[in-house]
């Protein structure tokens, strides 16, 4: 499953060209994303065996140590390239090995691995969201709604196409249709952190603390060591005002998840307001690539502020 990662502004809250033959009949036809899939069954392939869904697949190989991260188990997202290297070396699984080509951005190599298994997956709900995950991080948004849709209309309690259509949603700016989706498929599954984790970033990325942080606490209770809810977790302490719970949080994290940006700036946020000039200085310093473009604008208002 697909999770939002925004960058949580403190601040501003204290104060690929394929040849595949259905890809290409969706882009003639002009499909509508949400609405018709007729094109889809009229495609000739050799008829071989088929695969059916198995709840197993959605949980990701990983390590022990990593084990405890329940978002990590539930989506690729954020792991680094040698990682996604490792896991794919290990995958036995077809739809995983998809996945994963799409993570490392080799979309043509995961295009191909998804026509060749089409006649094995073609009625694999996971198989269309897979798909649309894919088209999703190739920035082709119509068809990753287009195939998440698929994979609800082939298994309407199926949540993940849900999560990742709010997921979508949220990259075009549709946040009341995000947030509708997010809540569906949190309601849908009880045992998918996911889901439950996006709807509570887009309550804080709008500034709903109070409705945010219980859902984090919650999650943090469920996975005491994931770094990425900690860290949201964090974040709504220090857009409350509860700068010493929200640095517990962050002193408890190793020096590696500190030095990334979407970390590391709010914990040097938190240390400022904190009376701790000095060390937020030091923070700021030790954050990997601060200034990055995705990052620059904010890395400089927080470099700004803790150094007035």
């Amino acid at each position: 499953m697909k999770k939002i990662l925004p960058l949580i502004l403190i601040l501003s809250s204290c104060a690929t060209t394929t040849t595949s033959v259905y890809r290409k009949s969706a882009a003639d036809e002009n499909v509508k994303p949400e609405d018709d899939y007729s094109w889809v069954n009229q495609l000739n392939f050799d008829k071989k065996t088929e695969t059916k869904y198995r709840s197993d697949k959605d949980e990701f190989d990983i390590s022990s140590e990593e084990a405890s991260h329940a978002l990590v188990k539930e989506s690729l997202t954020g792991l680094p390239q040698v990682r996604l290297e490792e896991t794919f070396a290990k995958a036995d699984d077809a739809l995983t090995k998809i996945n994963i080509k799409c993570y490392m951005n080799k979309f043509d190599e995961a295009l191909k691995l998804a026509d060749d298994f089409y006649g094995q997956y073609k009625n694999n709900t996971s198989y269309w969201n897979q798909l649309g995950t894919c088209y999703y991080l190739r920035a082709d948004y119509a068809k990753a709604i287009l195939f998440y849709n698929k994979s609800r209309d082939l298994d309407s309690k199926f949540t993940p196409p849900v999560n990742n259509l709010g997921v979508v949603y949220n990259k075009l700016g549709k946040f009341q249709k995000a947030l509708a989706a997010f809540k569906k498929a949190s309601d849908m599954s009880n045992f998918s952190v996911t889901p439950t984790y996006n709807l509570a970033q887009l309550y804080l990325r709008f500034g709903s603390v109070g409705k945010a942080l219980p859902i984090f606490l919650g999650l943090q209770k469920r996975s005491p060591k994931d770094i990425e809810i900690n860290s949201a977790l964090a974040a709504a302490n220090l857009i409350k005002g509860d700068f010493t719970n929200a640095l517990a949080i962050y002193t408890s994290m190793d020096k590696e998840s500190l030095a990334k940006p979407n970390i590391g700036l709010n914990y040097a946020v938190a240390l400022k307001l904190s009376n701790h000039a000095a060390d937020a200085i030091s923070a700021f310093n030790s954050i990997t690539a601060a200034t990055d473009s995705g990052n620059k604008e904010y890395a400089q208002r927080v470099e700004k502020f803790i150094r007035n």
